[in-house]
């Protein structure tokens, strides 16, 4: 027998088989409004916008006190267009038998990928931008969430993303050791490394691989060496720093605290 697929909000046929799920609170709000004709699916449709701006408006004011770039209005966007993209692939093509709404709203998450990468910065060892990158691939799925009618779960997401945003920061600052990097140009036959390798484990300073190019400074062929070190106290990066002075006397020295 050929297998027959309708899928609906509450109801999943398979095999002439009916499989009821169970109703949701986003479901019973959808039908809610659908039941009252084509001007309550009009209200849907608003307010399915509507939400998905104060939910992306909601990260991105977080974000936007942070003072990240990607902020207040960028996540308003990605929420909105989220919600538009997943509104058009529910009511914009006929036909129960060609439409597949996921088909949309799985280029959407692809595409924002993208715009999410363009967030990430790597400066020397370090890299930025992770979390906000984070944020707004988050953000693309409350919009398309809202969009689908989902409000109620959009709100328990939206909810849960804040307190990471903001909880997990506050324990990450006071669990995690100061991050300080540190660049150095020195003569380019000048075998540094060892030394500076034996100062860090005298300091007992946690660092990541050294991340070493050979440029040009007035004409003169230099090495320049970046690292990060992860300490407790500024004083101990302090000595370190003096100490480094002396024993390999760089041609400059620079300290990101």
């Amino acid at each position: 027998m050929k297998k027959i697929y309708n899928i609906n909000m509450n109801t999943i046929f398979l095999s002439n088989t009916a499989f009821t799920t169970p109703s949701s609170i986003d479901g019973m709000i959808v039908n809610y409004f659908n039941n009252l004709g084509i001007y309550g699916n009009l209200i849907l449709v608003f307010l399915s916008l509507l939400i998905a701006t104060f939910y992306g408006g909601l990260i991105g004011y977080q974000r936007e006190i942070s003072g990240h770039p990607a902020g207040f209005r960028t996540h308003i966007l990605i929420s909105l267009g989220g919600a538009l993209i997943m509104i058009i692939s529910i009511y914009g093509v006929g036909g129960e038998m060609t439409r597949d709404p996921m088909r949309l709203a799985a280029a959407g998450i692809t595409g924002i990928s993208f715009l999410g990468a363009g967030t990430i910065v790597k400066n020397g060892v370090s890299v930025k931008g992770l979390t906000t990158a984070g944020t707004i691939w988050v953000t693309m799925a409350l919009g398309m969430c809202s969009g689908a009618g989902y409000f109620v779960t959009g709100l328990f997401t939206t909810i849960i993303t804040l307190l990471c945003l903001i909880s997990f920061q506050k324990f990450e600052e006071w669990t995690s050791k100061k991050i300080t990097n540190i660049i150095l140009i020195v003569d380019e036959n000048n075998a540094c490394l060892s030394k500076l390798i034996t100062l860090l484990n005298k300091y007992n300073l946690k660092y990541q691989p050294f991340d070493t190019s050979n440029i040009e400074l007035n004409n003169r062929k230099v090495l320049r060496i970046s690292f990060t070190c992860k300490h407790k106290k500024d004083s101990k990066i302090d000595n370190f720093v003096n100490e480094l002075n002396e024993l390999i006397k760089p041609i400059s020295i620079k300290v990101n605290k």
